[in-house]
């Protein structure tokens, strides 16, 4: 599957067809990236990413000389030039032998079905850990690993675990675990904090649902009551299965969260 879909994409400030991008796009095995959703023609919680694009840019100490509004002109041109369905836009940036290479093109996506949301997705324990949870910068090796993990057992997610047998967070994935009307999410030092995993957070301090941020060992999953992944595709997910535990996802936080979190979209999307 090519890593750029629809008919356009931009290299540095150039528009091009897509047909081009494979044989320009030659990234490293580490570099620095950003997804997040494009729907009803507007790029959705753009701020909060581009904040955490800048982030990581600073955490690899790489001078861009890029400014927030080029790239804020740069997702638009994009989005103004392709197909208006919903879809995930992404940006990658490296530097080769020719210069800096900023590309911003629409990248394959797979959202979960209507049964999946009701139903929950099966996942399985990985034992790895990213080099620098804190910075999107892509780990080829790690994503290959956890795409044939998710293949050969058949599952939705993988949920990396610390070589002390943390739960950190899905090869994708933020997680957050229940506990008797509580939301328990793994502290923020140990993953990459994704901007549906902060959005929320914002939720549930606006709503009155308690929370906290602490380790949660591989070994007391059991101690649960439901489980739920977060992600620019996925959104609110609840999980069903964690290797052969199985997790009610009827859970009425679960629920209330979802509809919390398709209202803040719809909030976001009416501003003017």
């Amino acid at each position: 599957m090519s890593e750029c879909v629809r008919e356009y994409f931009l290299l540095n400030d150039q528009l091009l067809p897509a047909g081009l991008f494979g044989s320009l796009f030659k990234p490293p095995a580490n570099y620095v990236y950003e997804v997040f959703r494009a729907t009803c023609g507007a790029a959705l919680f753009l701020e909060d990413h581009l904040e955490r694009f800048f982030r990581t840019v600073t955490l690899a100490g790489t001078d861009t000389g890029i400014t927030d509004s080029m790239l804020k002109s740069g997702i638009y041109k994009v989005i103004g030039n392709n197909a208006p369905d919903d879809g995930n836009l992404k940006i990658s940036l490296y530097t080769d032998h020719s210069g800096q290479q900023l590309f911003i093109y629409y990248t394959p996506h797979v959202y979960p079905t209507a049964e999946e949301f009701r139903d929950g997705v099966s996942t399985e324990l990985f034992f790895a850990e990213r080099n620098n949870p804190n910075a999107k910068v892509m780990d080829t090796r790690l994503r290959e690993e956890a795409d044939l993990m998710k293949r050969e057992h058949v599952v939705y997610e993988v949920l990396l675990v610390d070589r002390d047998g943390f739960i950190t967070e899905g090869s994708r994935s933020n997680i957050f675990f229940i506990k008797d009307g509580f939301l328990i999410t793994p502290p923020s030092g140990m993953v990459l904090e994704g901007i549906t995993r902060k959005q929320i957070i914002q939720l549930a301090a606006e709503n009155d649902i308690p929370l906290k941020e602490e380790k949660v060992h591989y070994q007391n999953l059991n101690y649960f009551d439901g489980l739920f992944i977060s992600g620019t595709s996925r959104r609110v997910l609840p999980v069903r299965r964690v290797n052969e535990l199985e997790f009610r996802v009827t859970d009425p936080l679960i629920s209330k969260l979802q509809r919390l979190f398709e209202q803040k979209v719809i909030d976001y999307l009416q501003k003017p």
